[in-house]
């Protein structure tokens, strides 16, 4: 579910979405041979932030599954009460999705995009995520889930 979540996120927030870049500049000199001490920083704290989160989406499922399957609550009900749920775990939410910006920024940045693309890039996401975190929990869909 989280490998979804990132490509999903990442999908919606990619640079390719922010304005187009005037011609790159020259080339850069070669990229050292893997990743930066920066960039292991941000991969660890991606993973992390992923593994909270895909923990705290197993926690929420159940509680969302019993409000969505409740016939005694109108569907606006079991909606706010299902992001009712989601707000509870909002500071784990709020640490992938700050995650999740700064891998989308290293990534777009070291694609050529200029800061302020990669940053429009990473914005996305706090536009786009706590929506599509709901809306899986709310209709109890996951972006991999394939129909079988």
């Amino acid at each position: 579910m989280l490998a979804s979540l990132i490509i999903a996120a990442a999908l919606f927030a990619s640079p390719q979405d922010a304005p187009a870049a005037p011609h790159a500049p020259p080339a850069a000199p070669a990229q050292p041979a893997g990743p930066t001490p920066e960039q292991m920083a941000v991969i660890t704290r991606i993973q992390a932030a992923g593994e909270a989160l895909e923990a705290t989406m197993e926690e929420l499922e159940p509680r969302a599954a019993a409000i969505r399957t409740d016939a005694a609550l109108p569907a606006a009900d079991k909606d706010a009460r299902i992001r009712a749920l989601l707000a509870e775990k909002q500071p784990v939410l709020d640490e992938f999705s700050a995650a999740l910006e700064a891998m989308i920024m290293m990534q777009a940045t070291s694609e050529g995009a200029t800061a302020e693309q990669a940053a429009q890039a990473a914005a996305m996401v706090r536009d786009v995520l706590p929506e599509r975190l709901a809306q899986m929990l709310i209709t109890g869909e996951r972006p991999d889930d394939d129909g079988e």
